[in-house]
């Protein structure tokens, strides 16, 4: 935990509230399967999301950020969420902590550097994500040769 991402994580805290309304308010062009959640329901879930968001700013540890990571994604598809689409709204919703941070902190001189600092954690997330859906992918082709073959 470095100096940076504590001051990172302090001012992603201070934004939270309004991208958490944000994100409510847009949920369903981050994936249609939020438009059907009502707020109430919608709300925790990015709030959960925000929050893994603003530990790996204090930690900057990917390890961490995986295996929340690896069971948002489960809980999701097992929500009826489509997992080609989950990479999109991680990077969707790290875009809109970026936005928010760029009208919020426009004067601030370190405005570049927190935005610098989310755009590498939505890299990590979206990279993360993506190997874990490669991952579930040869589970899957196993299974299916496994089936093919007639072994267990």
């Amino acid at each position: 935990m470095t100096r940076m991402g504590l001051w990172h994580a302090h001012l992603f805290a201070s934004l939270r509230p309004e991208v958490l309304e944000r994100l409510v308010e847009i949920r369903g062009t981050i994936d249609h399967a939020y438009a059907r959640l009502a707020d109430a329901a919608v709300r925790p879930q990015f709030d959960a999301v925000l929050d893994r968001m603003q530990s790996y700013l204090t930690t900057e540890d990917p390890q961490l950020y995986r295996g929340f990571a690896a069971s948002h994604m489960a809980m999701r598809v097992g929500e009826g969420f489509a997992p080609e689409n989950l990479v999109h709204s991680m990077v969707s919703i790290g875009d809109v902590v970026t936005r928010v941070a760029q009208r919020r902190l426009a004067n601030d001189p370190r405005c570049a550097e927190f935005v610098l600092a989310c755009s590498r954690m939505i890299f990590v997330a979206a990279r993360t994500m993506v190997s874990l859906l490669a991952d579930e992918l040869r589970r899957r082709e196993q299974q299916r040769d496994q089936l093919r073959r007639g072994t267990p």
